[in-house]
Parts: C-alpha cells; sequence; structure tokens
C-alpha cells in the first residue's frame, strides 16, 4: 500500500543511448509507482553491474548481452526481458560504400568481449572479413564516444547504437550494415541474477510490467516520446523523431527471443571468447516465464 514506504530499486545502465529511455522516461512517469518501488537508474559499466546483480546492491541491469556473457562463464544471472532487437550498426567514414572497404581499417566497439564487439564480428564475418586479421578492432568506449571519434576521424568505422547511428548518418557518414539483418540476439532488455528472480518474483513481474506498458505507451504516444528522447539525448527535432521510428520499429512484441536467437548467442560467446563449446541450454541464461505472464496479462487487460 502507498503507507508504506516505497522499496527502492537499482537498475544499472553502461550508455545513455535510446535503449535506456524507456527505463528512464517509465520511472519518470510513474510506471512503477502502482507496485510501490522507486526504481533508480545508476549509470555502471557492464563489469560493474554484473557484480553487483550478484552481491545484491544492484537489482537489475539494462545490459542483456553484457550479463548473458557473464552467465555463459557461470555467472549466475539471467535475462529475463528483451524490449529489442538488436539496434546494433556498422556506420563508417563517407569514403566507405560497402562492409568489404573496411578491409586494413580500423572499426571502434565498446569493450573487448561486449555486445559491440561481438556484433563487429559477426558483421566482419558475414562480409568476408577475418576480425583478427583484416581489420583492427579498436576499443573506444561507450556510443556517444564512439559517434565522437568516428566524427573526428579517429576511426574509419564503428558500431553505433541510436541516436549515434543517425546523427552520424545525418553528418554524410555511411550506414553499411544492420545487424538485425542476420541476427536476432538478447540485448537491450532486463537481467537480474537468478537468487533474485526465485525469492523476488512479484517485484520481478511489476518491473517487467512497468517497462512493456512503457513500451506500448511509446508505441501508441510517439509525439510525447519524441519530445522526452529530445531532452533525455540533447537531439534536435529530426534526430528525435528518426530515433523514436527507429525504436518502435525494432521493439519486440513478446518481450522474448527465441531459443534459436539464444542458442546463436551462446555459440557466437563461446567461439569469440575462445571457450569450449559447452553443454550451456538456453534455459542456463535466460527465463522468459515472468515476462510471458505480464504480456499475456496486458494482452487480455487491452481487450
Amino acid at each position: 500500500t502507498s503507507a508504506t514506504q516505497a522499496r527502492d530499486v537499482v537498475i544499472g545502465y553502461s550508455g545513455r543511448t535510446i535503449a535506456e529511455m524507456p527505463f528512464a522516461w517509465g520511472s519518470r512517469k510513474g510506471f512503477f509507482k502502482e507496485a510501490n518501488l522507486d526504481v533508480k537508474m545508476i549509470y555502471m559499466s557492464t563489469s560493474i553491474a554484473a557484480k553487483g546483480l550478484m552481491s545484491g546492491d544492484v537489482d537489475y541491469s539494462t545490459a542483456m548481452g553484457g550479463t548473458l556473457r557473464a552467465a555463459i562463464a557461470g555467472a549466475p544471472l539471467i535475462g529475463i526481458y528483451s524490449m529489442f532487437k538488436a539496434q546494433m550498426y556498422l556506420v563508417a567514414q563517407p569514403r566507405f560504400k560497402q562492409v568489404a572497404d573496411l578491409k586494413g581499417k580500423t572499426v571502434g566497439i565498446s569493450v573487448f568481449g561486449g555486445a559491440y564487439d561481438l556484433v563487429a564480428r559477426t558483421i566482419l564475418k558475414h562480409h568476408g572479413l577475418d576480425p583478427e586479421k583484416q581489420v583492427t578492432l579498436l576499443q573506444i568506449g561507450d556510443s556517444r564516444t564512439l559517434y565522437s571519434a568516428l566524427t573526428a576521424g579517429s576511426i574509419d568505422s564503428a558500431i553505433l547504437g541510436p541516436p549515434y547511428d543517425i546523427k552520424a548518418e545525418l553528418e554524410g557518414n555511411n550506414r553499411l550494415f544492420d545487424s538485425s539483418e542476420i541476427f536476432d540476439m538478447p540485448f537491450s532488455g532486463l537481467a537480474t541474477s537468478k537468487k533474485k528472480l526465485q525469492q523476488d518474483r512479484a517485484e520481478v513481474k511489476a518491473i517487467v510490467r512497468g517497462l512493456e506498458r512503457i513500451r506500448r505507451y511509446i508505441a501508441a504516444n510517439r509525439a510525447e516520446a519524441e519530445a522526452f528522447v529530445k531532452q533525455f539525448l540533447n537531439l534536435n527535432d529530426k534526430e528525435a523523431r528518426l530515433s523514436v521510428a527507429q525504436m518502435v520499429k525494432s521493439f519486440r512484441d513478446t518481450g522474448r527471443t527465441t531459443d534459436e536467437a539464444v542458442v546463436d548467442f551462446i555459440d557466437t560467446t563461446l567461439r569469440s571468447t575462445k571457450q569450449k563449446a559447452g553443454t550451456i541450454k538456453p534455459s542456463d541464461i535466460v527465463d522468459w516465464s515472468v515476462t510471458t505472464e505480464v504480456v499475456r496479462e496486458l494482452d487480455k487487460e487491452k481487450k
């Protein structure tokens, strides 16, 4: 009840991009208040978030890719909700017209072993380039830092997430490839500890419900979403409009990926970290049961 004090919930996020916007806006608009939760969004690196989830200092992390990689390596963490299809794009300086042109060139990523690294390697291989030998991957930082490095000309290309892919393209750089064309991996969403999911399912469900409600609200109220995005990411009207349109297009209606996509993610991760293909199953690193319940209930309420 509202008479009792609201419970503090800490969500770690690792970059100020369009993917974090629903969490921030949902919190601002009070979408978690009905469950008496006071959501605090705290900026931290993916690895610190993973450690925080294990110690209990952090309740949830939006860095799903990095958290699931930790789970594959044996950490007791689990992905529970996936809001978007991967929104990661290979964007290059204007002189590069196709991915093959990047032979002998540099590609900026955030951190080795992170989601952008995985995406870069997969895109390069898909276009016949060996990421180990034919291209130099450079660890630069988050999407905003990558965008700055690309526009300053200090790297030839970069993996960018919205709105930075849009900003870079509007400035004349070339979008060479959309990663969602070749995989549907569980990147943007919510992860927590297995312990939290087992012991505090009601809270987990309330958080997922708040997120799924804000996702639906954004899809139905684009103009209002654009106004928030403009201020949240410091964009102009055109950048905000394109960012929200791209976000809505990449929304998942089910809040989950397929098992095939998770298997793919496990295989790619094991290969890129040189771990042996073990016996890791999708159910070891993701549990969509709460999300499936929430989506079903919200669909019913809508009718």
